[in-house]
């Protein structure tokens, strides 16, 4: 029998909606360390179906989704590697503003 994993960051978003939900669970996970797991609890079905294409652009994994009454628990790990390029790359203003 498998052991329950630990998780090591829970993470609320009930009667939010998508994309805020997508963007605070990001925001999350890039503050925790690699291999930890997050649970967010969301009540917007809508999450299923853009957490694991916005996980795809990235190393974060979608474990598990578990549906409880009008809850869904989704399981998300830390990837281990940082997506390169993805950190303390912010272009000036000016630079973002040319056409």
């Amino acid at each position: 029998m498998e052991k329950k994993a630990q998780i090591d960051k829970v993470l609320d978003v009930r009667g939010f909606s998508c994309p805020w939900c997508i963007l605070k669970t990001k925001s999350i996970l890039s503050q925790m360390e690699p291999g930890k797991l997050l649970e967010v609890l969301a009540s917007d079905p809508q999450i299923i179906k853009d957490l694991p294409s916005v996980l795809k652009q990235g190393d974060d994994l979608l474990i598990r989704v578990d549906k409880d009454k009008k809850v869904y628990r989704l399981y998300v790990r830390r990837g281990e590697h940082e997506v390169k390029g993805a950190r303390n790359k912010v272009k000036p203003l000016n630079t973002c503003l040319r056409r």
